[in-house]
């Protein structure tokens, strides 16, 4: 046995075993305080309602459902914020390489004020500052009569039959249309298989489409009824997330268009193609490789970034289950224990995720 071998033997020996303690010493500690330790708890009443649930839950449901469903809701808010600030720091960095000297200069502005105000103060501006100064629910803003935008939400039309149908079917076709697109030789058959039959799903979903009722928000006693309807705190949420990490999205772009070799974009200019033809087939697909690595860091970030959530009170995981649900029960270990789980598990899928298209990228050179 080399000697390599027994001194990373020892060292596992020795995490081992301070982890050991602390679980002893926090555990005998627990029982002289007095303090269960269990999770039984989660299958008691919980007795309190979200404001906030992609599934049913009230106050007889368990404390288990309240942690799936604040679970949904963070789930749901990093996505949402993942892409906005992907779109938005793409468009940014972007403009910033434009030759428009205005449109860049006003790219730099952004990044330049809003990476240096901290992102619970841009949360704290949006929610107390913008939207709860809008009008209230009688006096709404309206847009064709279907969105209504007031400081109870964002209220919009929502499909109630058939509209997870025809979201499936349209994202499945505009799928394959995209992948049946990229054949190389545009002289076989099979090259048209792909958009053809996307372009059959896209029918389908809009025959589907015309058949499922759409559900308007209406004014009610107190509030608009009906449709889906956006929270204030998750607006005043997203907009500040997805603006502050956009300034990173955004240089993380910029540097990885400016890492590819200036010859690629003379060769594309000598091909005839246009600035937009030569950001979308020359420079994005080779900037993506220096771009991926770093943009798993802000990813991860903006969803470690929605425990900041807590402050204004959106249904989350800290804020339901380390606040809400730790003061009823008690039981401070378990329920932090069980929140970090479920933030380091989410954050390693995220980098797995990320790591596997990274390296999808490098060995074939393509997105």
């Amino acid at each position: 046995m080399s000697q390599r071998l027994v001194s990373q033997i020892l060292v596992i020996a020795a995490l081992c075993a301070v982890v050991l303690w602390i679980v002893l010493t926090t555990q005998a500690n627990l029982e002289r305080l007095g303090v269960h330790s269990g999770i039984d708890f989660l299958w008691k009443r919980a007795g309190f309602e979200l404001s906030q649930s992609l599934i049913p839950f009230d106050s007889d449901s368990t404390f288990a459902r309240a942690f799936i469903v604040a679970l949904l809701n963070t789930l749901v808010l990093a996505f949402v914020s993942i892409l906005m600030s992907s779109i938005l720091g793409l468009t940014i960095g972007v403009s910033r390489l434009s030759h428009n000297w205005l449109l860049a200069k006003l790219a730099t502005a952004y990044v330049e004020v809003f990476r240096n105000i901290p992102s619970l103060l841009q949360i704290f501006f949006w929610y107390f500052v913008v939207l709860r100064s809008l009008p209230g629910s009688r006096t709404s803003l309206q847009f064709l009569d279907c969105v209504f935008l007031n400081n109870r939400g964002l209220f919009l039309p929502f499909p109630t039959t058939g509209g997870g149908t025809i979201i499936i079917i349209s994202l499945l076709g505009l799928l394959l249309i995209g992948r049946g697109s990229r054949g190389r030789s545009k002289s076989t058959p099979a090259r048209w298989v792909g958009p053809a039959i996307g372009i059959g799903l896209l029918g389908i979903g809009s025959v589907t489409a015309g058949f499922a009722q759409w559900e308007v928000p209406a004014l009610g006693r107190f509030s608009y009824e009906g449709g889906l309807v956006l929270m204030p705190e998750f607006l005043a949420l997203t907009i500040g997330l997805s603006m502050y990490h956009a300034t990173y999205i955004s240089e993380i772009v910029r540097s990885g268009f400016e890492s590819v070799p200036n010859g690629q974009v003379e060769a594309a200019d000598a091909l005839g193609m246009n600035r937009a033809q030569s950001l979308r087939l020359v420079l994005f697909p080779q900037a993506l490789r220096v771009i991926i690595p770093p943009l798993t860091t802000v990813y991860l970030n903006l969803f470690k970034g929605t425990s900041l959530a807590a402050a204004i009170a959106y249904p989350e995981v800290v804020s339901v289950f380390v606040g809400t649900v730790n003061n009823l029960v008690g039981q401070p270990v378990a329920i932090m224990g069980m929140t970090l789980i479920v933030y380091a598990f989410v954050s390693l899928c995220i980098a797995l995720i990320m790591n596997w298209y990274n390296r999808r990228i490098a060995s074939t050179g393509t997105t």
